[in-house]
């Protein structure tokens, strides 16, 4: 058990901060009058999720790395209750638009993009169900 902790802290660890450093990127690049590295990070969580436990399943992955990479590394990666918060913010700025804009953008395309990951998992181990 103690070591199973130990390797989510350490996928979390690596997931926090790689989430911190692709946001200031992507934030760099485009500003942040909108949150889209909130956005962007949580489609691309959302399809590395998918993509991660369509092939874990299929080649039986240990229950101990699933809980690694998916707890630990994509939980930490991913950015969920920023994104409530950027939208609450946005709604209480009266930005009515860009609060809808984050909200069922993030929603749309990250369940499109969890498809996507487990079509991709899918197609890499030949069509198979997981």
């Amino acid at each position: 058990m103690w070591r199973t902790i130990l390797l989510i802290g350490i996928g979390g660890f690596v997931g926090a901060n790689l989430r911190y450093w692709l946001g200031g990127w992507i934030a760099a690049r485009f500003g942040v009058l909108f949150p889209i590295e909130t956005m962007c990070i949580n489609i691309a969580g959302s399809f590395l999720l998918g993509l991660f436990m369509t092939l874990a399943l299929h080649y039986t992955w240990s229950p101990e790395w699933r809980q690694v990479i998916a707890i630990g590394f994509i939980g930490s990666f991913t950015t969920y209750s920023t994104y409530e918060y950027e939208s609450l913010r946005l709604l209480q700025e009266g930005l009515w638009l860009k609060a809808m804009l984050n909200l069922f953008g993030s929603l749309v395309l990250g369940l499109i993009a969890v498809a996507l990951g487990v079509a991709l998992g899918r197609w890499l181990i030949g069509g198979a169900e997981p």
